[in-house]
């Protein structure tokens, strides 16, 4: 075992029995007719203080996310590669790969792969700066710095009570250190996949949730709505739980008389009209309305579904499926799960760390507690339009309506992760309120014991700095596979050398899609794709070309010496040189893992 490992069972026995530690402390004071709550002198609450320190925490996020952006992690894998063509080819050709000008919704792959909210940011980005791998990666990361100052502001909102008034700066800044440092979300920032980009979409739309439900005004809860709609853009999991955290939510707003009605219905009418073009493209592919493909938008249908592959099959296996599914969804919210998909994952560190989640239990534990209290106890449900509550009254509705909008947040999504097939993307929606109830464990610590709360930030210091080590040093080690490193270089070379005259044979040896990055690598004129692309089965789940244009992607063939290859270019794995051992005339120009191999042209 590594030290890292020792160290995660200490950190868990640790966490634990700190836990248990403020559990008893809590049921002691309770009890206790004499115990006073003391309270103190914050120096965090001194403004120069608390901004110097958020101003460090942003400048480790940033560091996190931007230190060698465009080599760690080397190489590209195929759905941020097929992300950045799209990108490319809308900014620079007006359409999709596929042909179709300007989608609601790429349809990429066949079956989708791709939510156009990134796609389209990266558009905007091709246009000014071009392409490349640094610059795919870089509204990611910028989303994710942001998305760590966007937590501060929904932190410092959701602690804004009198209940949290001598503490609130110390957990505000704690949960936005926690994120800036979180394994998962410093991985998330770092490439482009379009699941990386809900946090800060999810994050600013809980902001803004929060603060109308304070300032009572029917603009914020618009504004709010709207935001909720871009979140539908955003990745594919906000189809569902978007919608059933809304619904929870109007429910709560309704019964505890927090919303007015008209407040409501304006709120709804701005979800569905920023929804409403996506709305058209789910009725076309799952009510079988015909397509509307235009010059300058398309609602087009997709070739292929992913239900079955994203989805638990609803047949005599499901009980087994769902017990196979809860506990794997335990292990990767717990300890982690290697097995799940490796780019989003650091041995050793799991999401949020393999030791935090006995605090986050009781986080979560604790905000169930006041989700129902808040429900249920006639003394809560005062009309909060009412001028006759005073200003303590008003504080303590506002603290239950924050803890209800995270509840119900993480709620929505543990049902969606309960109905798919676990894996760490699809989930994404459910890591921000896991932080969050994870920052609301070490508030009731600090509330029963502020040296048991002292142990705990030196135990997720201490990981962080080791985290980040390991993330800089071995993370590309672990995802070879995933990234191909070298292959891009390697077939833009082919590329300049073949022109479109020669024909480049590119071999499949550890590659997925490896079509996918010569498009992107050698900004193919997406017209001469859509018109040449041969897929192996057009109608698979995933397309995969097997030729475009002079193009070949395959297995190399026994006899690549023969007259009939003099011509072609080749891109081949390290491992495949030696069919070219003894061979006379042929260059063979090498990239590390892959290299290009070619006679030159008589």
């Amino acid at each position: 075992m590594r030290i890292i490992d020792y160290y995660n069972y200490i950190a868990m026995a640790a966490c634990i029995i700190i836990g248990a530690a403020a559990i008893i402390i809590y049921y002691k004071r309770s009890t206790d007719p004499y115990y006073v709550k003391k309270n103190y002198e914050n120096p965090l609450d001194n403004p120069y203080v608390h901004r110097t320190i958020l101003f460090v925490i942003m400048l480790i996020a940033a560091f996190l996310r931007l230190y060698k952006l465009g080599s760690i992690p080397y190489g590209l894998q195929a759905d941020e590669a097929s992300i950045g063509y799209e990108a490319y080819s809308l900014s620079y050709f007006g359409i999709d790969r596929n042909g179709y000008a300007y989608p609601v919704y790429p349809i990429t792959f066949g079956c989708g792969g791709g939510s156009p909210l990134l796609i389209y940011l990266n558009a905007v980005s091709v246009w000014f700066f071009g392409t490349g791998v640094f610059k795919l990666r870089l509204i990611p990361a910028i989303l994710g710095i942001l998305t760590v100052f966007v937590f501060y502001l929904v932190l410092k909102e959701t602690f804004s009570s009198d209940r949290f008034s001598y503490y609130r700066n110390v957990l505000t800044l704690c949960g936005t250190f926690f994120l800036a440092i979180c394994p998962w979300h410093v991985i998330l920032s770092r490439w482009s996949l379009d699941s990386n980009i809900m946090p800060f979409t999810l994050g600013l739309a809980t902001y803004l949730f929060m603060r109308a439900c304070r300032k009572k005004r029917t603009a914020l809860f618009i504004l709010s709505s709207i935001m909720y709609g871009i979140c539908m853009y955003s990745y594919g999991s906000a189809t569902i739980v978007v919608p059933l955290h809304l619904i929870i939510m109007s429910v709560y707003l309704l019964r505890t008389r927090n919303i007015r009605v008209s407040q409501l219905v304006a709120s709804i009418v701005a979800f569905l009209i920023v929804f409403a073009p996506l709305l058209v493209f789910y009725c076309i592919n799952y009510l079988g309305f015909p397509e509307i493909v235009t010059s300058f938008i398309s609602f087009n249908k997709f070739t292929a579904s992913r239900q079955e592959e994203v989805f638990l099959t609803f047949d005599s296996t499901i009980l087994s499926q769902l017990w196979r599914n809860i506990k794997t969804l335990f292990k990767i919210l717990t300890i982690g799960d290697d097995s799940d998909m490796l780019c989003h994952y650091v041995k050793g560190y799991a999401t949020l760390f393999e030791f935090t989640f006995p605090i986050t239990c009781i986080g979560i534990g604790i905000g169930a507690v006041e989700f129902f209290k808040g429900i249920f106890e006639k003394e809560k449900r005062r009309n909060y339009f009412a001028v006759a509550m005073s200003d303590s009254d008003v504080s303590e509705h506002q603290r239950m309506i924050n803890n209800a909008v995270w509840f119900s947040l993480f709620v929505s999504a543990f049902i969606f992760s309960l109905l798919i097939k676990a894996d760490i993307s699809r989930m994404v929606m459910i890591f921000l309120p896991l932080c969050y109830f994870f920052v609301r464990g070490i508030c009731f610590v600090f509330e029963n014991e502020k040296k048991l709360y002292g142990v705990l930030v030196t135990i997720v210091l201490l990981a962080s700095v080791s985290f980040a080590k390991d993330y800089f040093t071995g993370f590309n080690s672990t995802v070879i596979s995933i990234y191909m490193p070298t292959y891009g270089d390697a077939v833009k070379r082919a590329y300049q050398v073949a022109g479109d005259e020669r024909q480049i044979y590119s071999t499949y040896d550890g590659l997925s899609s490896p079509y996918i990055i010569a498009l992107y690598y050698t900004n193919y004129d997406p017209r001469k794709f859509s018109s040449t692309v041969v897929y192996k089965d057009p109608y698979a789940e995933f397309r995969v070309a097997q030729s475009f244009g002079n193009f070949v992607f395959d297995d190399l063939p026994e006899d690549v010496l023969s007259e009939e290859y003099q011509d072609t270019v080749f891109v081949i794995s390290a491992a495949e040189q030696a069919l070219f051992d003894g061979a006379e005339g042929y260059t063979v120009e090498d990239f590390g893992g892959y290299k290009v191999v070619y006679q030159s042209a008589n």
